[in-house]
């Protein structure tokens, strides 16, 4: 077998653009198959070639939550694997080089993985997410001077309970797309005011409903990348999208079909890696940005077959 200096096909990493990088967390499959405790706690830069960074600190995740705040990167929750048991993780850390976790109290937000965090410069935000077939519509503030959490809104406000929504913030607020309920797949746009403490709807539908697909804000636009159908598990995508007060889909190459990938923006590029691929786990790396799509680097020769 070839000797890698790439990560390993995954899916459901976390990920965040920190000090002009791109930087995962954990996933699922990167050992390359689908058992339960199949997790990862590596964390990864990409800076035009992949630097393992560490392997461990948080719990081994899929689907824990990354965010960039005070030239630190922070992480909350995700679902990994306890005595063969899967379990939901509350916790929140902080990597500055070397992974911390926070003690924010005993007010904190439910475990879960998937939901949103998002920084408005000072203060963070979490949105959403899933755990034990719950699905949460709560938005939580943590003040990092206080060290500690306050509920903002509940289910009743705004998108409502939901995971699987792509997600991405700039200064004034957080963008966020479909997602699944519990019952159907969305297709809504909406916008949180960090100023406010307020949802708006910016757009009741578009591009099919979908949950799990590439989302963020390059150019300062929320451009959608893939993703699948959580109702019907034969409805993938592989269809870009970009909404300029009006959705409407952009031609030319672009990757296959991927959803759950690693994904985040800054500045005018969103950055892809791995997911679900046709046929299983993969561990391409693709980067959008004004000029289109590139592919950084294809797919590792021993990427599962796994479906």
């Amino acid at each position: 077998m070839t000797d890698y200096a790439t990560p390993r096909a995954r899916r459901s990493a976390g990920a965040a653009v920190w000090r002009g990088d791109f930087h995962f967390f954990g996933g699922f499959g990167a050992g390359g198959g689908v058992a339960p405790d199949d997790v990862s706690a590596e964390l990864w830069r990409y800076d035009g070639s992949w630097q393992l960074l560490a392997d461990g600190g948080p719990g081994a995740a899929r689907y824990a939550s990354l965010c960039v705040l005070d030239d630190a990167l922070y992480l909350f929750g995700g679902c990994g694997v306890s005595d063969g048991a899967v379990i939901f993780y509350d916790h929140l850390w902080r990597y500055d080089g070397v992974w911390r976790e926070i003690d924010s109290g005993a007010t904190r937000p439910p475990r879960r993985y998937a939901g949103a965090l998002v920084s408005d410069g000072a203060k963070l935000f979490l949105f959403g997410g899933m755990a034990e077939a719950e699905y949460y519509g709560d938005m939580w503030c943590f003040e990092p001077e206080e060290c500690g959490w306050r509920p903002v809104s509940q289910a009743s406000t705004g998108p409502g309970r939901r995971y699987g929504f792509g997600w991405a913030a700039d200064a004034d607020g957080l963008y966020l797309l479909g997602g699944y309920d519990g019952s159907r797949d969305h297709a809504d746009l909406w916008r949180f005011e960090f100023a406010t403490l307020g949802w708006r709807q910016l757009a009741a539908d578009g591009p099919p409903p979908r949950y799990c697909p590439a989302f963020g804000l390059p150019g300062g636009e929320p451009l959608l990348f893939g993703g699948r159908s959580k109702s019907n598990a034969k409805l993938n995508f592989s269809d870009c999208w970009i909404f300029d007060g009006a959705w409407r889909a952009l031609d030319g190459p672009r990757p296959g079909y991927h959803a759950k990938a690693a994904s985040a923006s800054a500045d005018d590029q969103l950055w892809l890696f791995g997911g679900e691929g046709p046929d299983g786990h993969v561990s391409d790396l693709w980067r959008h940005d004004p000029n289109g799509w590139t592919c950084l680097h294809g797919c590792r020769d021993d990427d599962p077959v796994l479906w």
